[in-house]
């Protein structure tokens, strides 16, 4: 006699933990690239980024970026690699460059996610890339310390001596 088995559910996408884990990355990603790049780095003049896609050592393209105070910056790539679905960010490297106001930098940044569910081998493509910028001239605080002084002695009250 034959038993009864029953049919397994077929899995038709992510659940709802994984999609509340997606939107959430989408939001951040959102909030991250919103606004021009003067509203973020208001001491940036001008950005430029050359852009080296690879995987597994054979080129993929070059990009290269001009970034001006009023464009909203892609600081945050997609992956051209096998994945499909991966994200390359400069954001923090990028952050730390302006902060520091260096001129230039450059790194390499690989795509960890796995190329299908369950794989243990990752996507490994990776982005080289190089970054210059330019930056409006800091204001020099001596000189406003040492107008303001004088102006502060005249406005203080003179005693005066009945002598």
């Amino acid at each position: 006699m034959a038993g009864y088995f029953k049919k397994r559910k077929i899995h038709h996408g992510p659940n709802k933990n994984e999609q509340k884990v997606i939107r959430s990355e989408q939001a951040k990603r959102a909030e991250r690239m919103a606004g021009v790049l003067s509203g973020k780095f208001p001491t940036v003049k001008h950005l430029n980024l050359h852009l080296t896609f690879v995987d597994h050592d054979h080129l993929i393209d070059e990009q290269d970026l001009s970034i001006e105070p009023n464009q909203t910056p892609s600081l945050a790539v997609p992956c051209p690699g096998r994945c499909g679905r991966g994200s390359l960010d400069m954001t923090e490297k990028l952050s730390a460059m302006f902060e520091a106001r260096t001129e230039s930098a450059e790194d390499r940044l690989a795509c960890a996610l796995p190329l299908y569910a369950g794989s243990g081998q990752t996507c490994g493509c990776e982005v080289r890339w190089r970054a210059q910028a330019e930056y409006f001239p800091e204001e020099d605080t001596t000189l406003q310390s040492e107008d303001t002084e004088p102006q502060a002695e005249e406005a203080a009250p003179q005693p005066e001596s009945d002598a």
